[in-house]
């Protein structure tokens, strides 16, 4: 079963690049959902990453990432 994670990319007070990656994310995940969240985010002003508040959406990604464990056998 993959794993879902999504990043949400902010730019902050001070012009740098913060993100925020939830994991276990819906694979259903829309980009209205997605885009709310990031506007609940900022509207909310709780997050203040290296004490420089959050002010603008960069970019939102659904990434899905699928493991393959191998059996090791000795040689």
């Amino acid at each position: 079963m993959p794993e879902i994670k999504a990043t949400m990319a902010f730019q902050r007070a001070d012009g740098k690049n913060s993100t925020i990656t939830v994991a276990d994310a819906k694979e259903s995940l829309t980009a209205v959902e997605l885009n709310t969240a990031m506007d609940t985010i900022l509207a909310k002003n709780v997050f203040a990453p290296e004490a420089s508040e959050l002010k603008a959406k960069v970019s939102g990604k659904l990434i899905s990432t699928t493991t393959q464990d191998f059996i090791m056998t000795e040689v």
